[in-house]
C-alpha cells in the first residue's frame, strides 16, 4: 500500500500551522510544518512533499519568494504549491498564478475548501474518504495522535507545532478545531 501524500504547510503563525495540519490528518494526507520560507524551502528539498500549502504574508522570506524559488530550484519545480491567504487583491492573485501556483485558498477557510482544493490538485484518489469527492474525517481522534506522533517528529519546525500554549489557548483552539 502506499504511503500517504505528503503536504507541507509554510506557515509562520503557529494557530495557523496546527489547523491546517489537523484538517489534513484527518483526511489521511500527512503533515509537515514549517515556521518560514526558509525552513520551508529546506524541508521541501529534504522531503520532496506532494504539495506545498503556502501562506503569502511571511516575514524575512515572503510566500512569493518561497514560491518563485521552489519553482525555480529543478528539485522542487513540479510540486503544486496551492497558496494560502487573506490577500483578495485580483493582480496578486495572478502574479501567485503566473509564478506558478496550482491554485488559492482564501482565509477564513473551511474543513471542506482545504478537501476540495487538495484533492483538485493531487486527484481525486489520493484521500483516505471513502467516498471519493465527499469530505468524511476520521470520526475519533485515536488514529490521528498516532499519525502525528509519527509525522517527522527529527525536523525543527515540528517542534514548533508540538509546542504547548497556554491552558486557555489551547482550550480556545480545540474548541475552534472541533467547529470547522
Amino acid at each position: 500500500m502506499s504511503s500517504p501524500p505528503l503536504i507541507l504547510i509554510i506557515d509562520d503563525n503557529t494557530w495557523m500551522q496546527r489547523i491546517v495540519a489537523k484538517i489534513v490528518a484527518s483526511y489521511g494526507w500527512e503533515p509537515l510544518i514549517a515556521g518560514n520560507g526558509y525552513d520551508g524551502v529546506v524541508l521541501a528539498l529534504e522531503q520532496i512533499p506532494d504539495l506545498v500549502i503556502l501562506d503569502l504574508v511571511m516575514p524575512d522570506l515572503s510566500g512569493m519568494q518561497v514560491l518563485r524559488l521552489l519553482k525555480r530550484l529543478p528539485q522542487t519545480a513540479h510540486i503544486p504549491v496551492l497558496i494560502l491567504s487573506v490577500a483578495t487583491e485580483a493582480e496578486l492573485l495572478m502574479e501567485t498564478m503566473r509564478h506558478g501556483a496550482a491554485g488559492f485558498i482564501r482565509k477564513p477557510f473551511t474543513r471542506s475548501t482545504i478537501y476540495e482544493k487538495v484533492t483538485e490538485v493531487l486527484g481525486g484518489g489520493t484521500s483516505a474518504s471513502p467516498m471519493p469527492g465527499a469530505p468524511q474525517p476520521a470520526a475519533d481522534t485515536a488514529p490521528h495522535e498516532s499519525h502525528e506522533s509519527k509525522t517527522h517528529s527529527s525536523s525543527a519546525p515540528l517542534g514548533r507545532y508540538r509546542q504547548a500554549p497556554s491552558a486557555t489557548d489551547e482550550q480556545e483552539l480545540r474548541r475552534w478545531l472541533d467547529s470547522i
